[in-house]
């Protein structure tokens, strides 16, 4: 999946992953787990402004509507910097090369320095 090749490619690059593993921490919602069920008591129907009504069960389909709801998205990767209080630092990324994802992390640190000094 692009998902792992970009563990595996960009991720674990020496200029890349310094800034994930001590700039950054990391929170992977896994969108696509359809498999796993989620406890009967986390289970809900979730009401779309559509009126249409979608039962989660799922880790997958919990994660997957979480996104769909806040980022208008449903792609897998799909990567967002948010700041401890859940500001979004730049601009929404999914599968991409190395340098514009490293150029991506770093204008994002940048936003994260602007918006603490606030």
């Amino acid at each position: 999946s692009n998902c792992r090749r970009m563990e595996e490619k960009v991720w674990s690059q020496s200029d890349i992953y310094p800034i994930l593993s001590e700039k950054y921490v990391l929170i992977s919602l896994y969108v696509d787990d359809n498999v796993k069920k989620l406890p009967e008591a986390e289970q809900f129907d979730f009401q779309y402004a559509s009126g249409r009504i979608k039962t989660i069960e799922t880790i997958g389909q919990k994660w997957g509507t979480f996104q769909t709801i806040n980022f208008n998205a449903a792609s897998q990767p799909y990567y967002v910097l948010v700041s401890p209080e859940l500001e979004v630092l730049n601009h929404t990324i999914q599968y991409t090369d190395r340098d514009t994802y490293k150029n991506w992390l770093e204008t994002g640190l940048e936003e994260f320095n602007e918006v603490s000094k606030k």
